[in-house]
Formats: C-alpha cells, sequence, structure tokens
C-alpha cells in the first residue's frame, strides 16, 4: 500500500499535541522521520456556492494495518478580493477610468469541520467519506455602483480614502493643457455653476480684467455658449514665433498692420478674451487654445466641480462608478490517525462565494 511520509525534526511535540481543531496548523513541524501518513484525497461537489450553504464533498483516504484513523478534518482559508473603478463622464473627448483592486487573506487557515472516522464506509481498497462543510453567511459578495442616488456613506466605505482626490486632480491636470481644450470649453458651457462658484474663482486672480471675468457668469449654457466663440472668418491680429531662454515657444502679437521682414507672421482670428485662435504654420491647420493667462482662473474654477459631478452620466441619469467585493475560501481536507500522524490534500482547491 503507497503511503506518504512526513519529514520533520521534533519528536517531542508529539506529547502536547491534540486532534481538536485550532486556529492554526499544528501538524507541520511535529512529525517524525518515517512516521506513516494517512493517503488522502477528495472531491468537491462544486467550487461556487451561495454565503451559508454548505458544500459537499466525498473524502478517500487509507493507512496501514498498523494504525487507526481517529478522524478527518476540513481547513479553510478565506481570501477577499476588492475592485472599483469611476469613469469621467464630464467631457466632450477625454475618456478617463480610475480603478483599484486588492486581493488578501482575511481569514487565517483554520478548521472549519470535523468529522469522527465512524462517519466513513470501506469500500473494499479505502474509506470514503460523503460529508458536507459548511460557509459562512457573512462572506457574501457585494456589488454596488451606477446608481442614479450619489451614495456618498457607501463609496466612502468602498473605495480608498485618497480616491477622489486623485481621480479629480489626473481630470483637471488633463482638462487644464491645450490638448483638451475642447473638454474645458465642454465643461465650462455644460456645467452649473453658481455664481458663487465664479466669484470665488475670480477674486484669486485680481491681476486678469475684472470684466471679461464677469462677462463668463452666466448660467444658462446657450449663453455660454455664446461667451466662449471662436470665428475663424475674421483676422484680428497677427503673431511670430520666438523661443525663449528655457526654450519654450512664445507667440508674439501684434497688429495687423506690423511689417517685420525677419520673422513670419501668422493670422489670430476674433475669439473671446481667454481664447487664443490661431492659424499654425506648423501644423497647417487653425488651433485653439485658452491664453496662458487665463487658464489659472479656469483651473481654479473648474476645482469647484465636486467628484460626484465630474462622474455623473447625464444621459443614462446615473453616477459611473462600481465596487464588487468577492470572497473565496481555500480548503484542504485532512485525516487524523490515533498517534496524532495526519495527512491531507496538496492540491489546490478554491470555493467561490456568491
Amino acid at each position: 500500500m503507497k503511503l506518504q511520509y512526513k519529514i520533520g525534526t521534533i519528536a517531542v511535540a508529539l506529547l502536547a499535541m491534540t486532534t481538536s481543531c485550532d486556529m492554526h496548523d499544528p501538524f507541520e513541524d511535529i512529525m517524525e522521520v518515517g512516521q506513516a501518513l494517512p493517503t488522502v484525497s477528495w472531491e468537491l461537489s462544486g467550487t461556487v456556492a451561495n454565503a451559508g450553504d454548505s458544500v459537499a464533498f466525498l473524502g478517500k483516504y487509507y493507512t496501514d494495518p498498523d494504525h487507526l484513523v481517529d478522524h478527518s478534518e476540513v481547513w479553510a482559508l478565506v481570501s477577499q478580493t476588492e475592485s472599483g473603478e469611476a469613469t469621467l463622464k464630464l467631457s466632450a473627448v477625454l475618456a478617463y477610468t480610475k480603478t483599484f483592486g486588492s486581493s488578501d487573506t482575511i481569514r487565517a487557515n483554520q478548521c472549519i469541520a470535523k468529522y469522527p472516522h465512524s462517519k466513513a464506509e470501506w469500500d473494499g481498497y479505502e474509506y470514503i467519506l460523503n460529508a458536507k462543510f459548511p460557509t459562512s453567511q457573512t462572506l457574501k459578495a457585494l456589488s454596488w455602483g451606477n446608481t442614479s442616488n450619489w451614495e456618498g456613506d457607501k463609496f466612502n466605505s468602498y473605495f480608498p480614502a485618497n480616491f477622489q482626490q486623485e481621480f479629480v486632480e489626473t481630470v483637471i491636470g488633463y482638462l487644464t493643457t491645450d490638448a483638451y481644450y475642447t473638454d474645458l470649453r465642454y465643461v465650462y458651457v455644460n456645467y452649473a455653476f453658481s455664481p458663487e462658484q465664479f466669484a470665488g474663482a475670480a477674486a484669486k486672480h485680481s491681476e486678469l480684467d475684472a470684466a471679461v471675468l464677469e462677462s463668463m457668469v452666466l448660467e444658462e449654457s446657450g449663453d455660454k455658449s455664446d461667451a466662449w466663440y471662436t470665428n475663424t472668418e475674421k483676422v484680428v491680429a497677427r503673431y511670430y514665433k520666438t523661443i525663449d531662454s528655457e526654450g519654450n515657444t512664445v507667440y508674439n502679437e501684434v497688429g495687423l498692420d506690423y511689417e517685420n521682414p525677419d520673422v513670419n507672421l501668422y493670422d489670430v482670428y476674433e475669439s473671446s478674451a481667454w481664447v487664443f485662435c490661431r492659424y499654425d504654420d506648423d501644423q497647417g491647420k487653425i488651433l485653439t487654445t485658452v491664453r496662458p493667462e487665463y487658464m489659472p482662473y479656469f483651473k481654479d474654477l473648474i476645482s469647484l466641480i465636486p467628484f460626484q459631478d465630474w462622474v455623473y452620466n447625464s444621459a443614462e441619469k446615473q453616477y459611473a462608478v462600481s465596487y464588487s467585493r468577492e470572497y473565496k475560501m481555500g480548503v484542504t481536507f485532512k485525516v487524523v490517525d490515533t498517534v496524532g500522524n495526519v495527512g491531507y490534500t496538496t492540491d489546490v482547491m478554491e470555493v467561490s462565494l456568491n
């Protein structure tokens, strides 16, 4: 009969060992060299179960004639997997989704069920145990998100503490670059900024033309769309490029009557005071950006938008956030003989809990 042998060196620990279901496995380090262990295998009825239900299994084991089996056990450790994401919806072009995920062992390997040897039946070759082991109802899988009402308490309990701040900072970082001019304009036109928010941002920028800032304080999207405009049919100025001491391109605007044979002049088109609409010879097309002196103002303005408004899907009328939590049990079948020798399954068996 084929036997497994456990190699160990601490024989005296056998005197202190019991066969009870303890929190931590006592068998790993206390077997003598040459001890005969029960040979063990098993089959699960399934690898998915509802939390709180029992899982049926078929245990199989045998040992040599010189040893008697005392009982068998099922041991389990529990791992938890979390994941969540939020997607920017207050945008025209920019697509951005922030995610997080983690996986941890939340319950150490411990005995969850114990079966007397008398429950097993001999089939002529080995003992057969038809039994079940329990699962915990507290390990029920959780799914939340895409809600029509903002549930801040749930979001805060499910997502990392710095998730909202990092999301908003990343979005603002994108929108305050020239590459996402269209999105910044979209946010200004479509978001319902209050007069107090406009005033709060303007108060930080006394260096800017107060009349221009006041002209931005509009509540209807149609009005704001008219305020933020370009007219490429009308050339209002010229500009030429130079390079400063740090290697940056400088756009030097001049009047229509400016003449200088040493520089190449390009057209500047009519637009809102904070918009720089121009023909760019390097790219061979008209480019539109926010003037650098006004960008800090827009950064402060959009920084007043709360996180939940960035992720609100106005078309679906729900918030584009989702979270899930799942649990798995890593289970092992063990057989203990009357002198404390332990045989166990070495293949990895997992049960996912719904």
